[in-house]
């Protein structure tokens, strides 16, 4: 008897572990016009200033972002930032099973996941996705206990 109670209750906790998981709210309060993303992999830092924020698409498996925003770098001990001169359209697609960045006609699907961190070259799209979809401050490999990611594939 006291199995079968044990079993049930694994059971139930691994049926809300999955149903939290798939039902990841997205927050998209941190990067709404004129908030800004700083990533500081190496120097200089990448700079994203957002101009307008749209919703384009809302499902209960993903959201679809369109950004206008206008770049920029700062160096490690500056506090100036030099800001392009132009804008540029950003798409971010928010899910915890395809998220990605779109710049132009390159796609980068962003792989979160437990195991490891994700590359330099991806740093700063993952640190804009990861505020753009859960206003979210922090490691990936945090973001995707939190959250639930488990993307390898990039």
């Amino acid at each position: 008897m006291k199995l079968s109670i044990k079993l049930v209750l694994v059971f139930i906790t691994l049926l809300t572990f999955d149903a939290s998981a798939a039902n990841t709210t997205f927050n998209h309060k941190g990067i709404q016009k004129g908030a800004e993303s700083f990533s500081c992999y190496r120097d200089p830092c990448s700079v994203v200033k957002v101009m307008n924020f749209e919703l384009l698409k809302s499902t209960s498996n993903y959201k679809l972002i369109k950004l206008k925003v206008v770049g920029g770098r700062q160096g490690w001990d500056s506090e100036k930032t030099i800001w392009n001169h132009h804008f540029h359209n950003l798409y971010i697609t928010c899910s915890l099973k395809k998220p990605s960045v779109k710049n132009g006609e390159q796609t980068t699907i962003v792989p979160i996941n437990r195991q490891m961190a994700v590359p330099g070259v991806l740093y700063a799209d993952t640190t804009l996705y990861l505020k753009a979809c859960h206003n979210f401050d922090g490691e990936s490999t945090d973001a995707a206990k939190k959250y639930g990611y488990n993307v390898k594939d990039f």
